[in-house]
């Protein structure tokens, strides 16, 4: 079976695959057709990310996805750059714009930490600490600055860039990520799935930026409730930033949500509140969420291959959320223990235990890491020889009766049709025998105490009765004169033989 590294080398040749099919045409990534999905597994400490514009977001995805693909830490990854382009849906041949879009994603950091986080922006000031809008409006056109938030929860912390050098030499791309954070992304425990097919859709920096943060919650359908000054911060420094709630919600917020709606694979909706107690100024907000139904392809490209998708999904059952389940899980829940878990459930069922819902079992099976032990296989398979030995044993003696069964059928049949032709060929001899012959054969007949005479009796009649001319009269009488007629017929031709 398929490793997981494996899977992984294979989406990356998927990508440039589909890159080589769709560059003669400039058929850019957002409107590439596809049954299988691009993307990777995203851990979650990256959706605290903040600030970083929309061409850098695209371009740490298309970093990251290339960084995901190999199993081992590198010290430098190398693509393409024109593959690399596509990966991240830029289209521009503008070398100044990729350089500021390279300097934007170097000056961006991320704290890895596990405690609350608090933003701050590019000086080191708390946002909930800023002076006032005007000294904001001082570093507005500091492009390095607007992409400089970090995470930070005390003094102490691990600033971590997201990107390390990079360099574009004879058309290909070469950058580093920094060790601790290729391990964070080489680590799909703790993460959520992230398409390129559909971030690279995005045209609204607002719409991207909130689908980043809100992604990793979708199994939870609902976020918990966040600070509105966070949202209205994570695109980085903005007039967004300080615009009356209504303003704020008419020109960014709803029209994000529109465009998460409209390109992404989830549905999102969204409610605020006043969190502060006396306050009615509206300062928190929630989303709901929901994955679409069409976002399946998600689920079937994070396994090794669409059998086992199939299996999965069509003799199993499984829902979505516990497909989403396994994908939260995929750092212990490996390809091969969903294998050993389906052989162990297949095993059960083949036993005849009582399993009331294969996908729950199969899922208790995965959690517990059921597995069939070779000895137990072995028991099995000598029951199943033995119970097959025995059957055939059955059926054999089955046919074998039934063979002597249809064999004296056939010959009582045939028997039977002997007999009624020997009644039909007498009474037709009886019907055209001359007058003195017929007279015999009826006074012979009723001589016989035997046959003819009781024959007569149960008909109430007596002996005098009956003659050649009415003995056929009546059925029972007429039936066994036939066959009386037809033995008298063998021993004359018997003794003329």
């Amino acid at each position: 079976m398929a490793s997981s590294v494996e899977r992984r080398v294979t989406s990356l040749q998927y990508a440039l695959d589909l890159f080589v099919e769709n560059a003669p045409v400039k058929t850019p990534i957002d409107a590439v057709a596809s049954g299988k999905d691009i993307g990777y597994q995203k851990n979650s400490v990256f959706a605290r990310i903040i600030g970083l514009g929309l061409s850098a977001r695209r371009f740490v995805d298309a970093a990251y996805f290339i960084v995901a693909q190999e199993p081992e830490i590198s010290d430098t990854y190398e693509v393409s750059l024109n593959f690399f382009k596509w990966l991240m849906r830029y289209e521009s041949h503008n070398k100044k714009h990729f350089s500021s879009v390279v300097r934007s994603v170097k000056s961006a950091m991320l704290e890895v930490t596990s405690g609350p986080v608090v933003s701050v922006d590019a000086k080191g000031r708390l946002l909930e600490d800023r002076a006032d809008p005007s000294e904001a409006d001082e570093d507005a056109d500091d492009l390095d600055a607007q992409a400089g938030f970090v995470s930070v929860t005390d003094d102490e912390g691990d600033w971590l860039e997201l990107i390390g050098r990079v360099s574009v030499r004879n058309g290909r791309i070469r950058f580093r990520v920094p060790l601790e954070l290729q391990r964070l992304i080489k680590d799909p425990e703790n993460s959520y799935w992230t398409s390129l097919l559909v971030t690279s859709k995005f045209k609204l920096i607002y719409a991207r930026a909130i689908y980043d943060h809100v992604l990793p919650e979708v199994p939870h359908e609902r976020t918990e409730w966040i600070s509105l000054d966070l949202i209205r911060s994570l695109p980085g420094k903005s007039w967004a930033n300080f615009a009356e709630f209504k303003y704020f919600k008419r020109d960014y917020l709803e029209p994000a949500i529109k465009h998460i709606n409209e390109l992404s694979d989830i549905e999102i909706a969204y409610e605020t509140r006043a969190g502060t107690p006396g306050s009615r100024k509206k300062d928190q907000i929630r989303f709901k969420l929901r994955r679409k139904e069409e976002a399946s392809a998600a689920d079937a490209d994070m396994l090794s291959s669409a059998s086992l998708y199939l299996t999965l999904y069509k003799e199993f059952g499984l829902s979505d959320k516990q497909f989403v389940q396994i994908r939260e899980n995929r750092g212990t829940w490996t390809d091969a223990r969903i294998e050993q878990a389906i052989d162990y459930v297949r095993w059960r069922i083949a036993k005849g235990d009582d399993i009331r819902r294969a996908s729950s079992y199969l899922m208790k099976a995965l959690a517990e890491n059921y597995r069939v032990a070779e000895a137990d296989k072995q028991i099995s398979l000598l029951q199943t020889k033995r119970v097959e030995k025995e059957a055939a044993k059955d059926v054999e003696q089955g046919a074998r009766k039934g063979a002597v069964a249809a064999s004296v059928a056939a010959a009582e049949a045939a028997a039977d049709q002997r007999r009624q032709d020997e009644v039909r060929a007498a009474r037709e001899y009886f019907a055209s025998a001359e007058k003195k012959a017929q007279e015999d054969l009826v006074r012979r007949f009723v001589a016989s105490s035997t046959i003819g005479q009781r024959t007569i009796e149960r008909q109430g009649l007596k002996a005098l009765e009956i003659n050649e001319n009415n003995i056929l009269t009546w059925p029972s009488i007429a039936g066994i004169f036939a066959s009386f007629v037809a033995a008298e017929l063998r021993k004359a031709a018997r003794k003329s033989a």
